[in-house]
């Protein structure tokens, strides 16, 4: 097949879009497809694009064996609603131009959101190409910007959820990357027929248990319970509990709350962590991928928070994938789908989200308990492996891109069995 998927984020950038889209792209082209990424310049999270992508309206590359178009927009920072909406806005522009004069012959075009816009872009081009869309969706919005209160402005609420139900409607199938929200889909009046569920997954070969390092040397944590949290540093993950967490903790010396990634919190956390006086906490910025397992290792426990809104019910955290991979338990704040998956691999605990002192009794427990949350890593990398590795994430969207394009009679079958086991 070929594979036209537009995607606003890509390698080598930060994120879960651009690695769940890379991750089953590699392997898609692995399997004699031809995959094209439209994508835009690199410059997440920071709102710099790289030297080597600047001067061009288009580049072209070779990632893996996909061919990766960047095209130009109005890169932002990942702060600030006016600028990203105004990023947002202009990526589906360039990119429903170069879709339709840049891009060869295709068999479906596939669209992932967050944001919609990408998505619409995706389906535009897909009209003018006469192709089938398939529509991705990672985050449901606009519930998802609507519960956090980013959006306020009722109109613009109004436009989004038309914009929501139109792709809904317009698309030949809708993936869901987790089974609460293909029912929260469904529950919009979209026929069951067209909806999969295709959770996120992990590779299990690069994501693998390590001993503890030097980076606990390193960094002086060597004596510590380090309690990691590793990731964007946004208004959904609510981190201003952790440090009310970090501040019961603080006379306790052997706990230290160490913070790694980029996103529009972390400067004002690390503010506000030095006003308080907090010497519990070390705040790192983002690091790269491939030095993600060596943080793993590091950890005694790993934070997955999230604030206590309803559309986080809906939600898997790609970070938990992670985590389990690597064998180290987890604290989960977060209720629902999440909740669910933890569960079932008694892969750790899962806490009141946006409680302190729920944070903090979980990881006196883990610490206290060294057995049991060594216990919870060993279920944690065994359930991982069983149910959510890539590859086998990667073959399942393959076969609902088949089912869709109707290339066989056997897939639908194989397809709705795999989303109804998950």
């Amino acid at each position: 097949m070929r594979i036209l998927f537009f995607c606003q984020y890509f390698s080598p950038e930060m994120g879960a879009p651009a690695a769940r889209t890379h991750e089953h792209a590699r392997r898609w082209v692995a399997r004699g497809h031809e995959v094209t990424v439209l994508c835009g310049l690199p410059n997440h999270p920071y709102g710099i694009v790289p030297d080597a992508y600047r001067g061009r309206w288009l580049y072209r590359e070779n990632i893996d064996g996909i061919n990766v178009l960047r095209c130009w927009f109005f890169v932002a920072p990942n702060t600030g609603v006016f600028k990203r909406c105004v990023s947002f806005l202009s990526f589906m522009m360039s990119s429903i131009f170069f879709g339709i004069t840049a891009t060869k012959k295709c068999d479906v075009v596939i669209g992932t959101t967050p944001q919609m816009l990408c998505a619409l872009g995706g389906y535009v081009v897909s009209r003018f190409k006469r192709r089938p869309f398939i529509l991705e969706v990672r985050d449901l919005w606009p519930k998802h910007i609507i519960d956090l209160g980013t959006i306020t402005n009722p109109l613009i609420i109004r436009g989004l959820k038309r914009l929501e139900i139109f792709l809904y409607r317009r698309s030949k199938a809708i993936i869901a990357v987790a089974e609460a929200s293909r029912k929260h889909i469904e529950d919009h009046g979209v026929p069951t027929e067209k909806l999969f569920t295709i959770t996120n997954g992990i590779d299990e070969t690069f994501f693998v248990p390590k001993p503890k390092n030097g980076l606990r040397v390193k960094f002086g944590w060597s004596e510590k319970f380090v309690v990691l949290y590793i990731g964007t540093h946004g208004l959904s993950q609510g981190l201003e509990t952790i440090l009310d967490t970090a501040a019961l903790l603080a006379d306790e010396a052997r706990y230290h709350f160490v913070f790694v990634g980029s996103g529009a919190e972390w400067e004002s956390l690390y503010d506000e962590a030095e006003a308080r006086g907090l010497v519990n906490t070390a705040f790192l910025p983002y690091q790269e991928k491939a030095t993600m397992p060596d943080f793993y290792a590091a950890a005694d426990a790993c934070l997955v928070p999230l604030k206590k809104r309803d559309v986080f019910r809906y939600n898997i955290p790609s970070k938990m994938f992670e985590i389990m991979a690597c064998a180290r338990p987890m604290i989960l704040g977060a209720t629902g789908q999440a909740q669910q998956v933890l569960e079932e691999a008694r892969a750790g605990i899962a806490v009141d989200p946006e409680n302190p002192k729920s944070y903090r009794d979980a990881i006196v427990r883990l610490a206290e308990h060294p057995d049991e949350a060594a216990t919870f890593g060993k279920n944690a990398r065994a359930h991982v492996v069983a149910h959510y590795t890539r590859n086998d994430k990667a073959d399942a969207f393959l076969a609902c891109i088949e089912a869709t394009l109707n290339l066989s009679a056997d897939v639908p079958a194989a397809a709705s069995s795999q989303s109804k086991s998950e």
